[in-house]
């Protein structure tokens, strides 16, 4: 691979700136049948879970169902009773997992997708596992010649920890969420995101780093840094990049504080080598996450941000966005212009789409969105097995 910018962000200056008590109607009719012995200590949970409540308050309708499991559980309200429920949730259109779509999986068996982006009409995602760009047809057909993998995805001996990938001007900009460094200063560690300027080649098999820059913005840490992000050029001429902080406050330490997204607008200064923070935005608290996946946005200022822990989409619009283009000096999120939707349910009513982290506008309508391996060793149900490592295709309602 042609490496043809020297610049590599090895060291860094320090940077600049974290029940309801739902008891099934039908709870004593089942129970009724039961041994008795099973009876008693059904009873002995409820009550520790109703004193619990009473001693702690702050208990949420979450905890007492960790506590005192109930058929249904709050689903039920969420979804079977819910006559708003097609309104607010997704439709899949269709999808297909990562192993499905090439012919050449260069080895690869793992899909830890993390970011996807459409360039007229073709789709390019990333893995945080993998230095391959996963290029593919909007109409996901296995095995197609039309989708392919460019580049080595083992071209480091470390994951990539890739995050987000947007293109602008023959140029795929892929940022990596929060890569260790070290304070030239005070011989310090210190945490940055480091965006890569990637250009592939003629034959569409390989790619060559056009150059690779570290952010000002610093992270606590190398696992809550940027998660998604999108460029745009200016109404100045200057190429921008926004930056979405996975957790809020854009902070390990606060990053389930929910409703406190933020968005780092940045600009790069070549002579640094240094993306400069230009800006700090607030993302509405109507998206009240728990965490940020990826963000998209339309020329005319639509944007879609994901969240993976909630299973959930926000549509929104930015204030300073018109025909492609940014206004730096007033960009905002519109508070008053919020639509909240989330990806479908299965027949239980569970989460099944547990993992997505990247999503991107196929047009006004429609949605392509990528999801990333799930937890293993319990930490998730196992029904999020069904959706993982896969490419997914939404209708809005």
């Amino acid at each position: 691979m042609d490496n043809t910018n020297e610049h590599t962000p090895l060291k860094a200056s320090s940077g600049i700136p974290a029940a309801e008590n739902n008891v099934h109607s039908n709870y004593r009719k089942i129970t009724g049948n039961l041994p008795t012995k099973i009876y008693f200590a059904s009873g002995i949970m409820l009550l520790v879970a109703i004193t619990a409540i009473a001693i702690n308050p702050r208990l949420n309708e979450d905890s007492l169902m960790s506590i005192y499991p109930m058929e249904g559980k709050k689903l039920h309200k969420k979804c079977k009773a819910n006559p708003n429920y097609s309104k607010e949730t997704l439709k899949t259109a269709y999808e297909m997992p990562f192993a499905a779509l090439f012919e050449d999986t260069r080895g690869e068996k793992r899909f830890e997708a993390s970011s996807v982006t459409n360039v007229n009409g073709t789709f390019y995602a990333i893995c945080d596992n993998s230095w391959s760009i996963s290029k593919f047809a909007s109409s996901l057909a296995a095995f197609s010649e039309q989708n392919t993998m460019i580049g080595d995805p083992n071209r480091e001996d470390e994951d990539s920890g890739y995050e987000a990938i947007f293109h602008h001007s023959d140029v795929f900009y892929v940022i990596r969420e929060s890569v260790k460094h070290t304070n030239e200063t005070e011989g310090e560690s210190c945490y940055h995101a480091i965006i890569e300027e990637l250009i592939v080649n003629p034959d569409g098999d390989d790619y060559k780093i056009k150059d690779q820059c570290r952010c000002e913005y610093e992270f606590e840490g190398d696992s809550k840094g940027f998660e998604g992000g999108f460029g745009m050029e200016g109404v100045d001429g200057n190429f921008y990049v926004f930056g979405l902080c996975e957790g809020n406050f854009c902070s390990e330490e606060f990053k389930f504080d929910k409703g406190n997204g933020k968005v780092i607008l940045m600009k790069k200064n070549e002579t640094k080598c240094l993306w400069e923070t230009v800006k700090t935005i607030d993302i509405p608290s109507t998206a009240n996450f728990r965490d940020y996946s990826d963000i998209s946005i339309r020329p005319n200022g639509k944007v879609a941000i994901t969240t993976q822990e909630d299973s959930a989409l926000w549509l929104g619009q930015m204030v300073g966005v018109q025909d492609g283009k940014v206004d730096p000096e007033i960009i905002s999120f519109d508070d008053d212009v919020h639509e909240i939707y989330y990806f479908p349910k299965a027949d239980t009513c569970d989460t099944v789409y547990c993992n997505v982290e990247g999503i991107t506008f196929i047009n006004d309508e429609m949605l392509m969105a990528v999801s990333d391996k799930m937890k293993s060793k319990g930490r998730q149900p196992f029904q999020c097995l069904e959706k993982d490592q896969s490419i997914h295709a939404f209708v809005l309602p």
